[in-house]
């Protein structure tokens, strides 16, 4: 599957790497960001209700660009400590990953500065533990819409602020009356953090 993924990736490169100005329609992108989260959980359900939420880190490589789309993929994490143990029981942490595919679009505001409108969707992961041992966790998928500010110090090199609107769906299997308290999750992500392009 993953060589079918690189030659159709090659077959867009060469098929429609039209020069335009010296520049391909389509081409490979190496844009590399790392950066801090502060998330803002929020909502009636389990991380908002019975946790509380701390700094976390990401990072997103955009792998493919057709004019000013950027094709990219991303990782999330974001650590939890239970505030409220009547709701949560003997879970004591909560870890959320988040896994996803975005497109961005590049919109170039001065010499220097970028603005980069982004929308993705993935996976996502909630485990539970505490100090000896897991509670196992719960999957479902994730949908985030958000912005990244640009501001370039050097030809490779830039630092970045951002936020992000992420929300949750995630699979769970318990009495009806909990589903929803369980079910999702919701925030506002903080981002920030450098960018190597």
């Amino acid at each position: 599957m993953k060589i079918k993924i690189l030659f159709f990736l090659l077959f867009l490169q060469f098929s429609f790497g039209q020069e335009t100005e010296n520049k391909s329609l389509v081409k490979f992108n190496h844009d590399i960001r790392v950066n801090l989260i502060i998330p803002s959980t929020f909502g009636d359900n389990f991380l908002a209700k019975a946790s509380n939420d701390h700094v976390g880190i990401g990072a997103n490589f955009s792998f493919l660009r057709i004019q000013n789309f950027k094709l990219g993929v991303g990782y999330d994490f974001m650590p939890y400590s239970t505030t409220d143990v009547s709701l949560a029981g003997n879970i004591k942490f909560s870890e959320y990953h988040t896994y996803y595919g975005d497109i961005s679009y590049e919109i170039k505001i001065l010499d220097k500065l970028n603005f980069e409108p982004y929308f993705g969707y993935g996976g996502t992961d909630l485990k539970f533990k505490s100090e000896d041992r897991s509670f196992g966790k719960q999957t479902g998928d994730n949908l985030r819409f958000g912005l990244n500010v640009d501001y370039q110090l050097a030809k490779r090199f830039s630092v970045f602020t951002g936020f992000c609107y992420l929300k949750s769906n995630l699979n769970i299997n318990t009495a009806p009356e909990y589903v929803s308290f369980f079910d999702n999750a919701e925030m506002f992500q903080f981002n920030f953090g450098i960018k190597i392009h």
